[in-house]
This record gives structure tokens, C-alpha cells and sequence, in this order.
């Protein structure tokens, strides 16, 4: 029989709480697109290496991949004994996930995709030129039931288009029950990134950025993503609500 002392007892239930602490983190990207970006930056990437740098499991990895490939979105290729994986960035350009697509603008997503592709380690053929920024305006529009960007991100896009928008509305843009907008309005709260305002009836929201681009979950994990991508994402958040205030 086995015993198990107080102190091991307390380690055990301290690692669970911090297992738990973890799964109950929120961020703005998906692992979707968290694997998008460790390829990009690592061209030729293995599965085990993509997998250790995102801090997902293989198997996670694995399907996240096949789904990618199955949209074109991500080239696989056999070096040898093992698969290497590389980005289409114009196949990217196009996707959006079922139901986003107002809250996903065109020159917010070409932001973006222009970043990726100016941080990659992409190495033209002899005699071929890099590939240029695809105009996501001009290709044909892809779904699927996946996305490259949490609810939480997508919460931020909706406040930056529509300040004024209730819960409600939110909801039904996100696709998302009022509950789970509720929650999310929260924790944003509680993280100083959002800020809420009584105006009459109704509740009006406003980005304080300087605290959205100081959040410290950007990346899981010690991989941290890569400064330019956070800095054009909250640049391009920014531009949208001035766009739209004015």
C-alpha cells in the first residue's frame, strides 16, 4: 500500500490547480493560428518542432495541419524521412471563419498577412522574387468552421466597428451566445482593455491599447510572438475605430 504524505498531497493538488489555471487562460489567437505563425517563421518546421515551439501537443498539431492543408492553406512536402510544412499566404488571405466575415476587414486581415510575410523565412528560387502581399479584396472568399482569431479578438473588432453595439448585438456578429459575450466583456474588463461607459440605456465601449498591446498572453508559454505581428494588430485596431468614430 501506498502512502502518500501531506506535502505530496499538496504538490499534487497544486499542480492541478496550475493545470487548471492554464486551460482557463484566454488569449486573441487560436492554436490554428499560432501554428500558422511558428511555420511561417520556421519554414521546414517538423511536426515535433512545431508542436514544442507552440506549446500544443502532436497529436493537436497533427490535426490542426491536416485541416490547414485540406484549405490549401499550408504545403506539405517530404525532406527525406520527415514532412516539412510551409505557409500559401495567398490561400490565408482568403479564409475566414463561417460567420466573421464582417468582423474581419479586409485591410485589417491584408495588415496582417503583410506582416507575416515580411517576418517570414521565405527563400525565393534563384531568379524568382518573393511573393507580394495578396489583395484579400480580389480572391475568391473561403470559410470554415475554424478561425484564426478567439472570441475574445473577435469581441475587440466588433467594438472597434460598432462602439455603441448591445450584447445582443454583439452576439449575433460573433455568433456567440449573450452569455458567453457577457463573459468575455469581463475579462476584458477586469484586464483594463476594455472599457465600459453608461450612455443613457445603453452601455458604450472603448480599447484602451496601450493596455492591449502590453498584454502579457499574447503567445503561450516562453515563445513569444513576434513583436511587429502585435504591434500591427493593434495598429490596425486602432486605425478601424478612428476610421469609424469619424
Amino acid at each position: 500500500m501506498t502512502t502518500v504524505t501531506s506535502a505530496e498531497a499538496t504538490s499534487e493538488s497544486s499542480e492541478r490547480q496550475d493545470a487548471m489555471n492554464r486551460t482557463q487562460r484566454w488569449g486573441f489567437l487560436t492554436n490554428h493560428a499560432l501554428v500558422l505563425i511558428y511555420v511561417v517563421r520556421h519554414r521546414g518546421a517538423t511536426v515535433r518542432e512545431i508542436s514544442t515551439g507552440v506549446g500544443v501537443t502532436e497529436r493537436a498539431t497533427l490535426e490542426i495541419l491536416r485541416q490547414l492543408g485540406n484549405d490549401r492553406i499550408v504545403d506539405r512536402a517530404r525532406d527525406g524521412r520527415r514532412n516539412t510544412y510551409a505557409v500559401n499566404f495567398e490561400e490565408m488571405a482568403a479564409y475566414r471563419r463561417e460567420g466573421t466575415v464582417s468582423l474581419t476587414p479586409r485591410e485589417f486581415v491584408d495588415g496582417l498577412i503583410g506582416t507575416l510575410l515580411a517576418i517570414s523565412n521565405y527563400h525565393a528560387p534563384e531568379n524568382a522574387a518573393k511573393p507580394q502581399v495578396p489583395d484579400s479584396g480580389s480572391l475568391e472568399p473561403k470559410t470554415g468552421d475554424w478561425g484564426f482569431f478567439t472570441n475574445h479578438a473577435l469581441l475587440l473588432l466588433a467594438i472597434v466597428l460598432e462602439s455603441g453595439s448591445t450584447v445582443r448585438e454583439m452576439a449575433v456578429s460573433m455568433g456567440v451566445t449573450e452569455r458567453a459575450v457577457v463573459a468575455i466583456l469581463n475579462q476584458l474588463e477586469e484586464e483594463g482593455i476594455v472599457i465600459r461607459e453608461r450612455q443613457g440605456r445603453r452601455n458604450s465601449y472603448t480599447i484602451d491599447f496601450v493596455a492591449l498591446r502590453s498584454f502579457p498572453r499574447w503567445s503561450p508559454g516562453d515563445w513569444e510572438l513576434p513583436e511587429q505581428l502585435v504591434d500591427v494588430a493593434v495598429a490596425g485596431l486602432m486605425a478601424l475605430s478612428k476610421r469609424n468614430e469619424g
